[in-house]
């Protein structure tokens, strides 16, 4: 404060994405849940009601003068870890974690954060462990089966993702996140009006969460509800500016309604939120390529390959490329790449 910026650090964005990193939301408590008859309770009902409302900000801000000290419940640090998780703050984010795991070490919310960290990380194992032990912890809590659900999708297994998240809005009928979740599995699974009907499920339960407004957009454009499926992403853009997915969505719909520089307006955003997502790099390469702006859309199959040499989508779309301009043989070995690796797409769905 008080002073012309200061260079402190360069990094190649590409070797350090850690910043960029989304975490996936599980956690959703409702006020009067957390920490009853502590001293501090109005101001975790406040934090809470602040999230239902789609105000992270706020939500972060009601808790600030609770010192560490004065917490004696793992449940608040678990659910001061999953704001700053959705704030991109991991760091502070596990230290919650920790101190939620030292005060209760079968605290199955604090573990099923560390679940949803290590996805995001790619560690499937330590995932699938940290899952496993909040669902035999508390059997009954959807947040344990909603982290489930995203350790099953990351090791390809659709179906079982789905059995958690049924399991999970069983347990728990009010809980939109696991809702919302269900509707994404569902639609991973063609089962579109069974998505749509989950997703306003969601909808109608916390309009104000931009991960239900998202949902909602995706399981529209999944049925070519194109206009139906823009309002819904322009809620979510509203709600949390920050998320690459509604972009991601609202530039799909709108080049499905033939505005074309509209939509790789919104992918390029989509691409500055997350810059090393490769599936979105992807769409943004084949953006450019339906623009014909000839060399971009080659330069994004090229960092969507580097950031994710699993995923058979930028080689399937720069096979088309090669195709069209006259490459046939190009576009046969990048055809043959995407096929080796087609099986891997499962995850992206």
């Amino acid at each position: 404060a008080g002073q012309a910026p200061v260079l402190t650090t360069v990094v190649k964005p590409r070797d350090a994405v850690q910043w960029a990193l989304f975490y996936l939301p599980v956690l959703s408590p409702r006020p009067g849940q957390l920490s009853q008859g502590q001293e501090w309770q109005a101001s975790v009902d406040q934090s809470t009601e602040a999230w239902a409302q789609g105000d992270l900000g706020a939500a972060l801000e009601a808790l600030d003068g609770i010192s560490d000290q004065a917490i004696r419940d793992a449940r608040l640090f678990a659910f001061r870890a999953s704001l700053l998780l959705a704030a991109g703050e991991v760091e502070g984010a596990t230290k919650d974690l920790e101190r939620a795991l030292l005060l209760s070490p079968d605290d199955s919310d604090a573990l099923a954060l560390k679940s949803i960290i290590a996805v995001a990380n790619n560690d499937l194992k330590a995932a699938s462990g940290a899952a496993r032990r909040a669902v035999s912890l508390d059997p009954d809590s959807a947040t344990a089966r909603i982290a489930e659900s995203y350790a099953r999708q990351a090791r390809f297994d659709l179906e079982g993702a789905r059995e958690s998240l049924e399991k999970a809005v069983q347990l728990d009928p009010d809980d939109a996140l696991a809702w919302a979740r269900l509707a994404e599995v569902r639609s991973s699974l063609g089962q579109g009006g069974e998505a749509l009907a989950a997703a306003e499920k969601a909808v109608a339960l916390q309009p104000n969460l931009s991960r239900t407004q998202t949902v909602l957009g995706f399981a529209y454009l999944t049925r070519v509800q194109t206009r139906q499926a823009q309002e819904a992403f322009e809620n979510a853009i509203e709600l949390d500016g920050d998320d690459p997915l509604p972009r991601l969505g609202q530039g799909l719909a709108r080049i499905r309604e033939g505005d074309l520089d509209g939509g790789l307006e919104d992918l390029e955003v989509a691409v500055s939120l997350d810059p090393g997502e490769a599936l979105v790099r992807s769409y943004l390469g084949k953006g450019y390529f339906e623009a014909k702006r000839t060399g971009l859309d080659e330069r994004e199959y090229g960092v969507a390959q580097q950031a994710d040499p699993n995923d058979p989508t930028p080689w399937f779309y720069q096979a088309i490329t090669q195709q069209t301009t006259n490459r046939p043989v190009e576009a046969l070995d990048s055809i043959q790449e995407a096929i080796e690796r087609n099986d891997n797409r499962w995850v992206y769905r």
